[in-house]
């Protein structure tokens, strides 16, 4: 009872509640209230939570009152707030800061509760400071003259960028170091700016410069006239994405900086800062890229770019968009060498797998769906499913909107308006074509969907994607779109639902205990959940710190057998049809799926919690491993 009250006293003293009464967002009473409530809660939620349930704040009121007063926030508890670190930790590393006369962020680094990275991060948040990764390629290296490698090395400190009014931004690893700050004002004088940057980040710029400057040398050539920065840092930036496997590049200008996020298998991964006063130079050599106008900056702007990389040409296509702080711009990466994948290397679990095949795929007609939202990957098993399928037996022919990828041995077509070849005039024309397969690239509206039902009532079989939830969904779609119910019956005979989850990064990953908490969520029994052991990545160089690297499908087949045709035909609702083809075909869901992914050490029940649809009425863990087997 005592370590209760005790608990309370300390949480009384919330210095992000009283943040938040200072802004006026919250009253003395609601924080009040709200700190126990928060004290008695079995499972333990941070204040933000708290507040943001009873309805007495909202979560940009609270982020922006962080934002904007960070830094008299102390480091430890603000990392607590974001969740970053547990309060037990927190405790912990204050134990060893005493006790060994530490900063808290270096007791928490060794740990192992935080990495420098993610630490760095938020100390420069909170001060208010960016935070660069500098790489020498993003550096003008006429910035190094007149300062030995020796030197930066002494004080650990690498000079990032030069602004038009002639202020320097200097990365340094400890921006508390007064040494270094009077280092980097001997030799840049006090037009200086700082930054936080990770020290290994900052040696590895001074030895790329000092092999540089030995090159420069070796060829007689002048270093101070160099290629524009810009040109070299714009280049770096995507050279960089696509080495990390990156579908899409956002720079957005900020109040006070410009942040560069990387997404990252379907998540958007914090990369770097840049100074804001390289805003307008950096959006006008992406404007000349992609042949953009540079005059304009108050009007959106779209474009593509064919950047040259290893001998080839990846397509960038551009959107520039202009916001009260400046002009942002997002470049998706379109690499085809990453996107064919196999039918077997999906993640679908061993049963599933050959049901798909032997069931589904191999059947001489019908309509198979493959059904989630954007970004689900539903393309991807599109393709591998046409790969499968492919041989000299059968003639497959598709219509999409554009053909995203070529495959040897079929007949891909793309629509086109401006010449007429429109979506409804191609698919008329295909059943011309004696195909044994049409592919359609998606349903997109009624008549798309009368003409992929009518193409197999006439012996054709027929493979699309929908924008569904569920495997059920994609069938009551249909029914809403006014499809005769005896139709849909009698041609759909399979509708396959997907996720896509990210995978644990191998180089990393830790033996971990599931929270009581993540299990409830999922509806799964928790004494029966710590049977079994299960991994999460710590984050590293090789996952860009995220602790995942690569994804896996999470899937939900359903196989249309005749009691889920009847219920059909009746217009039972979702729920009934759903509870149909679990008794009936042994449905399993897709969170089912990928919670056994979980048990199999692929993934983790935060991503499963994240990215599936809710199953109401989960089976039993052993149920579900024997299940997916």
């Amino acid at each position: 009872m005592s370590t209760k009250v005790s608990d309370t006293k300390h949480k009384l003293s919330s210095p992000i509640g009283q943040l938040l009464v200072k802004e006026g967002i919250i009253t003395e009473e609601q924080l009040s209230r709200a700190l126990r409530i928060q004290s008695l809660l079995e499972q333990p939620k941070h204040l933000s939570d708290v507040l943001i349930e009873l309805g007495y704040a909202t979560r940009q009121a609270i982020n922006q009152a962080i934002t904007k007063h960070g830094g008299s926030l102390r480091l430890g508890d603000l990392l607590v707030e974001q969740g970053i670190i547990t309060q037990e930790m927190l405790n912990s590393a204050l134990a060893l800061q005493k006790e060994r006369g530490i900063k808290i962020g270096e007791a928490l680094i060794e740990l192992g509760a935080i990495n420098e990275r993610t630490l760095l991060r938020n100390l420069a948040h909170q001060m208010g400071v960016p935070y660069i990764e500098p790489q020498f390629p993003m550096i003008d290296p006429r910035l190094f003259q007149g300062v030995s490698p020796a030197f930066m090395r002494k004080y650990k400190f690498v000079p990032f960028a030069r602004s038009e009014e002639g202020t320097i931004t200097v990365v340094v690893s400890d921006i508390h170091n007064e040494e270094t700050k009077r280092a980097v004002e001997d030799v840049f004088g006090r037009q200086t700016a700082f930054a936080l940057g990770p020290e290994d980040s900052v040696n590895e710029a001074i030895d790329a410069y000092e092999e540089y400057k030995k090159q420069v040398s070796e060829e007689g050539r002048d270093y101070s006239v160099g290629e524009d920065n810009i040109v070299q840092l714009v280049n770096h930036l995507i050279i960089t994405a696509i080495e990390k496997r990156a579908s899409d590049i956002h720079i957005e200008p900020m109040a006070d900086k410009i942040r560069v996020r990387y997404r990252i298998d379907g998540v958007l991964v914090y990369h770097t800062d840049l100074p804001l006063s390289l805003l307008p130079k950096l959006i006008s050599r992406i404007k000349i890229m992609s042949g953009g106008n540079i005059a304009e900056h108050q009007k959106h702007q779209g474009g593509r770019i064919l950047f040259p990389y290893k001998g080839k040409d990846i397509d960038l296509r551009l959107s520039i968009y202009v916001s009260v702080y400046g002009e942002s711009a997002v470049m998706r990466v379109l690499n085809k060498d990453l996107a064919l994948v196999a039918l077997d290397e999906l993640g679908m679990n061993r049963s599933m797998l050959d049901r798909y095949k032997y069931d589904v795929l191999d059947l001489p007609t019908g309509v198979v769906l493959i059904t989630g939202p954007t970004g689900s990957g539903k393309t991807t098993t599109l393709y591998a499913s046409i790969a499968y399928s492919n041989d000299t037996s059968r003639k497959i022919i598709t219509v999409e909107d554009p053909v995203e990828f070529t495959i040897e041995g079929i007949v891909q077509c793309s629509v086109n308006e401006k010449v007429n070849r429109t979506f409804d005039s191609t698919l008329r024309e295909i059943v011309r074509q004696d195909p044994d397969i049409i592919v359609i690239g998606e349903i997109r509206d009624r008549e798309t969907a009368q003409i992929a039902i009518q193409a197999a009532l006439t012996g054709h079989k027929v493979y699309s994607t929908f924008h569904t939830e569920d495997t059920i969904g994609g069938l009551l779609r249909l029914i809403d779109m006014d499809i005769e119910t005896f139709l849909i019956s009698s041609t759909v005979i399979s509708v396959l639902a997907q996720r896509l989850l990210r995978r644990i990064c191998p180089k990393c990953s830790v033996p971990y205990v599931p929270t009581v908490r993540e299990i409830q969520s999922l509806g799964l029994d928790y004494s029966e959940v710590r049977q079994y052991e299960y991994k999460k990545g710590r984050g590293c160089q090789y996952c860009s710190y995220t602790g995942y690297r690569g994804r896996v499908g999470a899937y939900e087949l359903l196989v249309l057998n005749e009691e889920v045709k009847e219920a059909i035909l009746h217009k039972k609702t979702a729920h009934e049809i759903r509870k149909i083809s679990v008794d009936t075909t042994g449905l399993i869901s897709m969170r089912e799926d990928a919670v056994s992914k979980v048990v199999k050490g692929i993934t983790t029940y935060e991503e499963v919690i994240k990215q599936t649809p809710r199953t109401f009425q989960m089976r039993t863990l052993k149920q579900i491993l024997t299940l997916c087997s």
